[in-house]
């Protein structure tokens, strides 16, 4: 694995779109959804979902890749499930592929802690330091962006959310909601790539 070091915020704006984009569309049957498993690098996947492993295993940021994705899966879900009227809005505008497992799960979204489970997988012992300095800054960056986004950029595209108090409402659910999904990410100290999580609780 080529290790990439560029930096995050720059990665999420520049090259993340693209990248998940060519994943998800590496087949043409269900666009919408992208398996765990294309990210699992099993010699043995086959048919679609090893096309996909294959797009993935071919780019040069993995480990962003599964950093920005477990971000925007997070408040995907968080939106579904706190702001759930404003959900197929936002779903129109983010167009984020879901993601899900296989067998019954593949019709199914799973927890986003998975795909930080799986990004374990390409951090290498001597980069954990690097992981852990990209995810951090990530962490910070998204907060600021979607509190951002639906308090002056949302209502002007969609027309929903139109006074203030509806919008710092809709904040304050959605943080509510993201600190309780993060709950259930406590793991033990020895799972380094997993340090930086208690700083997305605090922040939100």
């Amino acid at each position: 694995m080529r290790e990439n070091l560029k930096d995050p915020i720059l990665y999420y704006k520049e090259d993340f779109g693209r990248e998940l984009r060519s994943v998800q569309y590496a087949e043409t049957h269900n666009e919408d959804r992208i398996s765990i498993v294309s990210f699992l690098q099993d010699k043995h996947a086959s048919g679609l979902i090893n096309e996909k492993a294959r797009v993935f295993k071919s780019l040069p940021s993995q480990r962003l890749l599964l950093f920005s994705y477990f971000f925007t899966s997070l408040i995907d879900q968080a939106i579904h499930s706190a702001l759930r009227d404003e959900h197929p809005y936002f779903d129109r505008l983010a167009r984020y592929p879901k993601f899900v497992g296989i067998l019954a799960t593949y019709w199914h979204n799973l927890h986003p802690g998975l795909i930080l489970l799986t990004a374990t997988l390409f951090i290498k012992k001597e980069y954990q330091d690097i992981a852990n300095r990209q995810f951090s800054a990530l962490s910070d960056f998204f907060t600021d962006d979607y509190e951002d986004f639906l308090l002056n950029i949302y209502p002007s595209l969609t027309g929903r959310l139109q006074t203030e108090q509806s919008r710092r409402a809709a904040v304050k659910k959605l943080y509510t909601e993201l600190s309780n999904s993060l709950a259930l990410l406590f793991i033990p100290r020895s799972l380094e790539p997993y340090s930086s999580l208690s700083q997305i609780k605090s922040s939100i």
